[in-house]
C-alpha cells in the first residue's frame, strides 16, 4: 500500500505539472486561457474534445508539444485511477463477507482467542477430530493471514458483547481465551458468561495468584502453560529414569 500511494502521488504530482505546461504552451499558440486550459484538460483525460475548432488542424509547435504532454499526462491519469481502483477492491474485504455467511449456520464449534501459536495449534487438533473453530483476534492482519489459510476468523475486541455474538457464543462448545494477560482473559471470560450463560470457558493463566479470580469469573478449567511443561518432562523423566 505504500508503494501504491507513492506512484499515486507522483503520478499526480505529474499531472498537475504536464497540465500547467500543456496550457501554457496553447496559450503562447495565441489561444485564451479558457481555450488553453480546456484544451489540456480533455487531452490529459483522454476526451480529444477541442473548445476551439482550429486547435483540431494545428500544426503550431506549441500546440503540438501540449499534445505530446497531454499524451504522458494521460498515461499517468490512467495509472492513478487504476491504483485507487485496486484499493477500493481490497478494501472490500470479500474473505471475510464469506466468513460471515458461513458464520450463520455454525453451531457446537471452538471459539478460540487470539490467533497467535497456541491458539493455531489448537486449532489443528479440532480440526482433525472434525470440530470447526472461530477465531477473534483484534489484529486485522492475523485476521486475514487466518482467512487464507481457510480458517473462520473475526476480527474484534473479544472483550466486547457484539465480538462475541458475531462468533455465535451462544452455539458454541467452549471459548478458549488464550492470552498472555490474565486481565483480559478474565474479562473475556465474564463477557461469555454474561447473564448467566451456559458458556463453557477454558482459558489460559500466567500467575497462580489470579487462580481464585478467573474461577469466580467462570471458568471451567484453567491452564497454567509452564506447569503442564513441568509435569510432562517430570513424568517423562520418571518413566524414562
Amino acid at each position: 500500500m505504500v508503494l501504491i500511494r507513492a506512484i499515486q502521488i507522483i503520478s499526480i504530482l505529474l499531472i498537475v505539472t504536464i497540465f500547467v505546461i500543456s496550457s501554457a504552451m496553447v496559450m503562447l499558440a495565441g489561444y485564451s486561457p479558457f481555450a488553453a486550459v480546456l484544451f489540456s484538460f480533455m487531452n490529459i483525460i483522454g476526451a480529444t474534445f477541442p473548445p476551439v475548432s482550429s486547435l483540431v488542424d494545428a500544426s503550431n509547435v506549441f500546440v503540438l508539444f501540449s499534445l505530446v504532454l497531454a499524451g504522458i499526462a494521460n498515461i499517468a491519469f490512467t495509472i492513478t485511477f487504476a491504483t485507487i481502483f485496486y484499493q477500493l477492491l481490497v478494501s472490500v474485504d470479500v474473505r471475510y463477507a464469506l466468513t460471515k455467511q458461513k458464520m450463520r449456520g455454525i453451531s457446537h464449534h471452538v471459539v478460540i482467542t487470539p490467533i497467535g501459536g497456541m491458539g493455531m495449534d489448537l486449532a489443528k487438533k479440532l480440526r482433525e477430530i472434525k470440530i470447526p473453530v472461530v477465531f477473534i483476534d483484534d489484529n486485522k492482519y492475523e485476521v486475514r493471514k487466518a482467512h487464507r489459510l481457510g480458517w473462520l476468523a473475526i476480527h474484534g475486541d473479544p472483550t466486547k458483547h457484539e465480538t462475541l455474538n458475531e462468533a455465535r457464543i451462544d452455539k458454541a462448545m467452549a471459548l478458549c481465551t488464550l492470552y498472555d494477560d490474565d486481565i483480559k482473559n478474565t474479562l473475556i471470560t465474564i463477557e461469555a458468561r454474561r447473564d448467566g450463560k451456559p458458556t463453557r470457558v477454558l482459558t489460559r493463566i500466567k500467575h497462580l495468584d489470579d487462580i481464585p479470580k478467573m474461577e469466580r469469573s467462570g471458568a471451567r478449567r484453567i491452564i497454567l502453560p509452564e506447569a503442564a511443561v513441568g509435569i510432562e518432562l517430570s513424568d517423562f523423566l520418571v518413566a524414562n529414569g
